[in-house]
């Protein structure tokens, strides 16, 4: 039997729910795939394993397959994981967990002895035998040739950093007159990059609010049409929740004036929307 083929576009792996609906192989469709493929249950049990991961992990299906995934790999059980991926099992939208937060969802060793850096899909795939129930379909991408551009990138950063430091040092000694004046440039550039901030965070608003405001009105007509069936209602009720979610972190976007930060994973400090203060309080 001829395997079917698939058209993927700029490596899009996360959404193969209508092609493996559709394969009479099933699974096994997605052994073809080049990238780490693993599909599991609500009790995180692995249900599906592909070559790729197996050649990656260096873990063979028939060790995993019908285990627990968190039990199996600790690094699942960082902090926010499994809040995360509880929406997708309500067949949610995809989470993403980007390569410079989450190093490797899955711990892959490269041929150097180093591990991988994935950037990692996990989507909601509904079942075979039951509509109303959602697997998890984990995509992993393999993101260290691009992690690493980036650190040597932050390398060279750093580097020219202190460099400027070294020479403001040499000059302030040299120059023990003008501290007031250091001192004076050194609030212009937390001015600055507070200012920074500001713009960014008021394009990056801008910029949500279109689409988002395109997507609330869209949800409100979608709910004003009769006769719906009770589970479309249920899936536009929780799509709207969502919605209003983004709205709501789009308005503290918004109204940022000031900024803390909180720690999250891996010693990376995040924003705290939380704390940061607003024109109201």
């Amino acid at each position: 039997m001829t395997m079917p083929q698939i058209n993927i576009v700029e490596k899009d792996f996360s959404n193969f729910a209508g092609v493996i609906n559709h394969c009479p192989h099933g699974y096994r469709v997605l052994d073809y795939v080049p990238a780490g493929i693993s599909i599991f249950d609500k009790n995180y049990q692995v249900i599906f394993w592909n070559k790729c991961l197996t050649q990656w992990s260096h873990v063979e299906p028939s060790d995993i397959v019908g285990k627990n995934i968190i039990e199996r790999f600790s690094t699942l059980n960082s902090p926010g994981f499994k809040e995360r991926v509880d929406y997708v099992f309500k067949g949610g939208p995809p989470v993403l967990f980007s390569s410079q937060l989450h190093r490797n969802i899955i711990p892959c060793t490269l041929s150097d002895g180093s591990y991988m850096i994935q950037k990692t899909v996990i989507s909601s795939m509904p079942s075979y035998a039951k509509p109303d129930e959602y697997f998890a379909l984990m995509t992993i991408e393999n993101a260290t040739e691009l992690s690493r551009k980036v650190s040597e990138y932050r390398t060279l950063r750093n580097q020219a950093m202190e460099e400027v430091k070294l020479r403001e040092k040499t000059e302030e000694e040299l120059r023990e007159t003008n501290k007031k004046l250091i001192e004076h440039q050194e609030i212009k550039m937390n001015e600055e990059r507070l200012k920074v901030l500001l713009e960014m965070s008021g394009a990056t608003a801008h910029e949500l609010n279109q689409p988002l405001m395109t997507l609330l009105g869209t949800i409100e007509l979608m709910g004003m049409t009769q006769d719906i069936p009770e589970e479309i209602l249920k899936y536009i009720n929780n799509i709207e929740k969502s919605a209003r979610r983004i709205a709501n972190i789009v308005s503290k976007i918004q109204q940022i004036r000031q900024y803390q930060t909180k720690k999250y994973i891996n010693d990376v400090s995040i924003i705290d929307f939380n704390q940061t203060p607003t024109p109201n309080g």
